[in-house]
């Protein structure tokens, strides 16, 4: 996912929920949606997204910085609080008609809104005390991290979903994919892979020494991003650590023996950077024998070794190799995709080309903090 892969920022994303309304104690609100469809309360410090998913609705969400837009919504009646300027993401037409960012937005006010909960899922949220029980170095910038839990939880997590890690006093919580299907978790384990960041308050503190035994709590699950049961082919996308989340739905795939083909394109920079090459052969071999997996990794930086393998940029081998040279009809495929900004938009509007449908394309972008509207950080 080309040369600025954060690790998961979901790589720096950060809350800061403090001091929103000045003086004077904060209040909590109560929400209406649809029409009174569902309804929960906000507490005062909490923002409207993180409320919603904390009481089970279904809100559809991705990064919950303000940059995707996923979580937008209308106000129908209340006031609220932008807490970033909404015109980053949304147009003239969307402001005017009352449309805010969820994970951007804090009340002033009780509120009626509008969403549009679609088939977006709705997962049990859980806070979990545990411990890093592992650190494995998986290439020079990115790390295999494992948190031990003691505490017994159901599994209420999907495969291609994130979680909020917070280590007290380090920084404030990063997210980050799960890098194996539930099922294939040690009970009470979870596993992420955890690219540096230079300047990254918590992946600096991650690379500086061996951090085996520190307390860790996890909020999760976070994300829409999961497999759609289909029988159609699965065209992923993926780089640098944004191997864990599409690993992971892979994983899944062949738990649950999906009938279809599947092609998985990995781009890195250079030899040094592939890893997962035995995950990958465990995958294509466990997949169902009626249908087909390809894993190809491409390779956009090392023009001058011995790698014999393709090369270029993983968008641009897929349409030379896939679509301007073969048959291959994606009108009914399916997108899944894993990467920073850059890399998705263009990925999309390459499989939308091929004849995918936007709404069968489905994508987790990782950001960092040039990625953020404003330049949060």
């Amino acid at each position: 996912m080309g040369a600025f892969f954060c690790s998961n920022f979901k790589g720096d994303r950060v809350e800061k929920m403090f001091g929103l309304f000045g003086g004077g104690k904060k209040k909590d609100f109560d929400v209406s949606v649809n029409g009174g469809a569902a309804k929960f309360t906000v507490k005062a410090g909490d923002n409207l997204l993180k409320a919603a998913l904390d009481n089970g609705v279904a809100w559809p969400h991705d990064c919950r910085v303000g940059s995707c837009g996923s979580c937008k919504a209308i106000v129908k009646s209340g006031k609220i609080k932008a807490l970033t300027d909404f015109s980053y993401v949304l147009d003239g037409d969307q402001l005017k008609s009352g449309t805010v960012l969820a994970c951007q937005t804090a009340l002033k006010s009780d509120l009626d809104i509008e969403v549009e909960l679609g088939e977006e899922i709705a997962t049990e949220m859980l806070s979990i005390d545990g411990t890093i029980s592992q650190v494995v170095d998986l290439t020079h910038d990115i790390k295999e991290l494992v948190v031990s839990t003691d505490t017994a939880f159901t599994r209420a997590m999907l495969a291609g979903q994130y979680a909020e890690i917070e280590v007290e006093g380090v920084s404030d919580p990063r997210s980050y994919s799960f890098a194996k299907a539930p099922s294939n978790e040690n009970d009470g384990e979870f596993t992420f892979y955890i690219r540096h960041v230079p300047g990254g308050a918590f992946t600096d503190w991650l690379f500086a020494e061996d951090r085996t035994g520190t307390a860790i709590k996890l909020n999760a699950p976070f994300g829409q991003f999961y497999h759609r049961p289909d029988d159609s082919m699965m065209v992923c996308m993926a780089g640098g650590s944004g191997m864990s989340a599409i690993k992971s739905l892979l994983e899944a795939c062949v738990n649950d023996q999906v009938e279809r083909d599947c092609i998985y394109l990995f781009g890195a920079r250079t030899l040094k950077d592939l890893y997962c090459a035995d995950e990958m052969e465990q995958i294509k071999s466990s997949w169902n024998k009626n249908f087909k997996f390809d894993y190809i990794p491409v390779l956009s930086a090392d023009q001058d070794s011995d790698w014999t393998g393709p090369k270029g940029y993983v968008t641009d081998y897929f349409k030379q190799a896939y679509l301007d040279n073969s048959s291959m009809n994606l009108t009914n495929a399916q997108g899944y995709l894993c990467g920073p900004p850059a890399m998705i938009d263009s990925a999309i509007e390459l499989l939308k080309s091929g004849g995918i449908q936007e709404e069968s394309i489905y994508y987790d972008k990782f950001l960092d903090a040039s990625s953020i509207p404003g330049g949060r950080k």
